[in-house]
């Protein structure tokens, strides 16, 4: 497996005209917020009535009930469930996003967030995760004060307002440098090791 540091040198930062929101993961709503995602996406669409799709990457036991939610939301027209891919193909799909979405409910360190991160790409996160200080520090993306839709649906417009109207590539770029000044597998190690220590 290549090192972050390594992915991060072979993809430049872009940008879509219509900004991409993702989540990649398992599809399991109470701990990973998925039921939060597609509540904010469907204020941010017909709420808001703001330009975007959403990618639902992975699979899981509550797909189901996700396709559902989409009915449900009338949104089915701008989300779109992926499967993961395998090995480089799966950041040359993240490369193609412009914001990752992991409000989770019961996450210590959101791995994603950083493979996100490689590819340029900036997040949003809950508050609760040790990465989120990290998020802030480098500004690499946005951090939820409330884990609950109404505070994504506006970090969503947040992000839309920052592609249009700000240098968005400043934040790809500090995603890069979150991840290649902090997080090389000997940190991320590091990081799990404390994790298994406070837990036993």
């Amino acid at each position: 497996m290549e090192s972050f540091f390594q992915l991060s040198q072979q993809y430049k930062s872009k940008k879509n005209e219509v900004p991409v929101f993702a989540f990649m993961g398992e599809f399991d709503c109470k701990a990973f917020g998925l039921d939060t995602i597609l509540k904010a996406f469907s204020d941010y669409k017909n709420k808001y009535l703001e330009n975007g799709s959403l990618w639902l990457i992975g699979e899981g036991k509550d797909q189901q009930l996700l396709s559902n939610l989409i009915v449900e939301y009338h949104i089915q027209d701008f989300v779109k469930i992926k499967p993961i891919p395998t090995g480089r193909a799966k950041f040359d799909l993240l490369h193609q996003v412009d914001l990752f979405l992991r409000p989770s409910r019961e996450e210590y360190f959101p791995s994603a967030v950083l493979e996100a991160a490689s590819v340029a790409v900036p997040s949003i996160v809950s508050d609760s995760f040790q990465i989120s200080q990290y998020i802030q520090h480098y500004n690499a993306g946005y951090v939820l004060e409330e884990n609950n839709y109404k505070q994504l649906a506006k970090l969503m417009l947040k992000c839309l307002q920052d592609i249009k109207y700000n240098n968005w590539n400043v934040k790809r770029r500090n995603s890069l440098r979150m991840v290649n000044e902090q997080f090389h597998w000997n940190k991320i190690a590091a990081a799990h090791q404390t994790l298994f220590e406070q837990t036993i």
